[in-house]
């Protein structure tokens, strides 16, 4: 075996054994754009939007770890919003001390905690040079208006000392209804200031979607730099010979829409990020051995990965959890 299909390390260590890596996907792309062209025009807040498990947490991560390479000197906060029966204001301050690192997260005084919150973010811009700051607000539905309104007063606070404030809302669909009712209600300050520019959050809803989805397996190297993409690693004799993950779009799309239609959800399907990543790392990690110059996936082996990635439980899972 000449050295060309000779793996630089063993699949043990590499990144898909314990899912240690991110692709860009359609959704975060249009994301990504989104949010620098906000940052770019000085626009206000973005809203995003999906039902769960189609990969808006991954996306965030995925971008964060983007704009620390293409925009270092941008300060990115990522506040995880948990659902509280009764807001507190202090238990607010304290979760968006915690994320922006702050050493000191407690206190009983809630204009103590934001003016120490408003001075941590002013001196992460200012190490930085930056007059912008960029915060994901993740499973944002879970904010209320109270929320809303503590987050206005960090917003208009920092414009005070020259910092721009861009608000990116990650949440579930019931996000853009929230949307709806402050318009409603004429709370049109927040929503001028975190809704003003929506993105539905989608997975892959067709072969093409598949096919894009799966060429960044075919472009994405481990080691970095070293020629030897996530493709070419798990299969050397095949990639050698010309197989490329993005010719399996339509094969992949057919198993997924056929264990769709196996649940009779009436919905058309929507493959969410989890589930195709864990369909495809378990054809590279099962299949691996089977590597050879002629070698593709055959229509049974794709079945078996949509199968072992769980979307026919949780179709189903989601289809009871209406009914109730």
């Amino acid at each position: 075996m000449t050295n060309a299909l000779v793996r630089p390390t063993s699949i043990a260590e590499h990144p898909l054994h314990d899912r240690r890596y991110r692709l860009p996907t359609p959704p975060i792309e249009a994301l990504y754009t989104l949010i620098t062209e906000a940052l770019d025009r000085r626009r206000p807040g973005v809203m995003v939007y999906g039902r769960s498990r189609l990969g808006k947490t991954t996306a965030i991560a995925y971008i964060e770890a983007l704009l620390s390479t293409e925009r270092p000197a941008l300060p990115v906060v990522t506040l995880g919003c948990r659902f509280k029966r009764v807001p507190s204001e202090t238990a607010f301050f304290s979760s968006f001390l915690a994320a922006v690192r702050h050493k000191a997260t407690g206190g009983r005084d809630a204009e103590q905690m934001r003016q120490r919150l408003i001075h941590r973010m002013c001196e992460m811009a200012d190490t930085k040079a930056s007059n912008q700051i960029l915060l994901f607000a993740d499973e944002a539905q879970n904010l209320g208006a109270c929320e809303y309104e503590w987050l206005r007063d960090v917003h208009d606070d920092l414009q005070r000392w020259g910092k721009t404030l861009l608000v990116v809302l990650v949440g579930q669909p019931e996000l853009h209804g929230q949307k709806a009712t402050f318009q409603r209600s004429n709370s049109m300050h927040i929503v001028s200031r975190f809704m003003v520019h929506e993105l539905a959050f989608r997975g892959a809803r067709d072969a093409q979607d598949c096919a894009t989805c799966l060429q960044g397996y075919d472009l994405q190297e481990f080691p970095a730099n070293s020629g030897w993409t996530h493709t070419r690693f798990f299969f050397p004799m095949g990639y050698a010979a010309g197989f490329r993950l993005a010719s399996e779009g339509a094969a992949i799309w057919y198993a997924f829409d056929q264990a769709h239609r196996s649940t009779l959800w009436p919905e058309a399907p929507e493959i969410g990020m989890e589930f195709f990543t864990a369909a495809v790392e378990h054809l590279m990690l099962n299949h691996s051995h089977q590597d050879a110059a002629r070698f593709r996936p055959s229509n049974e082996l794709w079945a078996q990965a949509v199968q072992a990635s769980g979307y026919v439980q949780a179709t189903l899972s989601g289809m009871l959890s209406d009914a109730l």
